[in-house]
């Protein structure tokens, strides 16, 4: 088993080699031939909406610049859920000269339900000529202001739950929860599920894997989530490495 996940690591590190040698030809031909892309640097946000309203700032990428500043449409997918009053969708802009730009999307508490969480599906409408780099689509999930100190960390793992650890650590850096000493699962995978109660505050969660291969063995992909309620804190799947490490704060 041990010589077939060094034989999984190393198809991993190929696969990496590959991408980034593929970026980097990507980029070669968009420099060289002048087309654009553009493109959202994410596929997904979230925001916690209070009774003052919240903003997301997404920030989108073009692969080449211009003298003067570019303006691309968004519009509203038929998929998103919830009401059209809850949301106001900025414009989209990357400056003259710049690669980079954003646009940004105000939320505010009108019509929200306790203990449902909407998305506001967001799609880039592009004019011919201009290609997709990164995302065209991204999903911003929303919710009303609740209460929450109650967490629930659950590990959906792969046939090496044995190498998982986590911790959760406060502002100075104090760990206030963490969990390791798994063994691995006779049926080759199973589910870890932790509960923790966080008081008010700012917090990093981490997940480790001493192997290096987050939660795929090379056969079977695990997943993680971290949630208090319908509020995601922390999420992830696959071969995160050797750890991934996610900030969130609760009752912000």
């Amino acid at each position: 088993m041990k010589k077939f996940r060094i034989l999984s690591a190393l198809l991993v590190f190929v696969s990496f080699m590959a991408c980034d040698k593929e970026d980097a030809n990507v980029s070669t031909i968009y420099d060289n031939s002048g087309q654009t892309g553009v493109g959202f640097l994410t596929s997904s946000a979230s925001t916690i909406v209070p009774v003052q309203g919240s903003s997301v700032t997404l920030n989108v990428q073009a692969t080449t610049t211009s003298a003067s500043a570019r303006n691309f449409d968004v519009v509203v997918n038929g998929a998103s859920t919830g009401n059209p009053g809850d949301y106001t969708i900025g414009s989209l802009t990357i400056p003259a000269d710049s690669y980079d730009g954003t646009i940004d999307v105000s939320f505010v508490d009108t019509n929200l339900v306790d203990l449902i969480s909407y998305n506001l599906i967001l799609d880039l409408e592009l004019t011919a000529g201009i290609a997709v780099v990164g995302s065209k689509t991204v999903t911003i999930t929303y919710n009303k202001y609740l209460i929450c100190n109650d967490y629930v960390l659950t590990m959906n793992e792969d046939g090496w739950s044995s190498e998982r650890s986590w911790d959760v650590l406060d502002t100075d850096g104090t760990i206030v929860e963490s969990g390791s000493g798994y063994t691995n699962f006779s049926a080759g995978s199973g589910q870890i599920v932790e509960t923790m109660t966080l008081p008010n505050g700012c917090y990093t969660f981490t997940i480790y894997d001493s192997y290096g291969d987050g939660q795929y063995d090379g056969v079977t992909t695990g997943n993680y989530s971290l949630d208090c309620l319908i509020i995601n804190a922390a999420s992830g799947s696959g071969n995160w490495g050797a750890s991934e490490s996610t900030d969130f704060c609760v009752n912000p």
